[in-house]
């Protein structure tokens, strides 16, 4: 090759100033666009998360009382963002810690703080419940809610 041929070949090689801005704001466009999305998923994976962990915690109890024949209730603490397991293998009413509390979340999520018995015919008590045996929580996070109601036999529901 002459050296005027390889001149020219070498000014064609590389990106001018201009390409460079164009997609430098190509790619800040769009990441402006995708963090609300990403923002606004993660935070409704941390609310599904949460009441995962609450209906999980219910149901469990409530198969361990009719497994093993005796009362078991599930204590969620608002301010310490936990639920502590109790059993009462007696049968006298005085219930013991099963385990260690286990912490489910922020403190905010939970409007109340609210306690479970099981009785081991699948029976559900709860201080909190309604006139007809049902109980309802509501867990928030970032603005939206969903609401579980737990009826007086076990059975959970979860409306958003």
């Amino acid at each position: 090759m002459d050296r005027s041929r390889r001149l020219r070949i070498a000014r064609w090689q590389g990106f001018t100033v201009i390409e460079l801005c164009v997609a430098m704001l190509f790619i800040l466009v769009t990441t402006a666009f995708a963090i609300p999305v990403v923002t606004s998923s993660l935070n409704a994976y941390r609310l599904n998360q949460a009441v995962t962990s609450v209906s999980a915690a219910i149901q469990s109890t409530r198969y361990q009382a009719i497994a093993t024949g005796y009362p078991y209730s599930v204590v969620f603490d608002k301010a310490g963002a936990t639920f502590q397991i109790k059993n009462d293998p007696t049968n006298v009413g005085t219930f013991v810690n099963v385990g260690n509390p286990v912490p489910f979340g922020q403190a905010n999520w939970m409007n109340q703080s609210t306690t479970f018995v099981f009785r081991p015919g699948g029976a559900v008590q709860s201080p909190q419940a309604a006139a007809n045996g049902t109980t309802t929580m509501t867990v928030t996070y970032n603005g939206k809610t969903e609401t579980i109601t737990v009826s007086g036999y076990g059975r959970i529901q979860v409306t958003p």
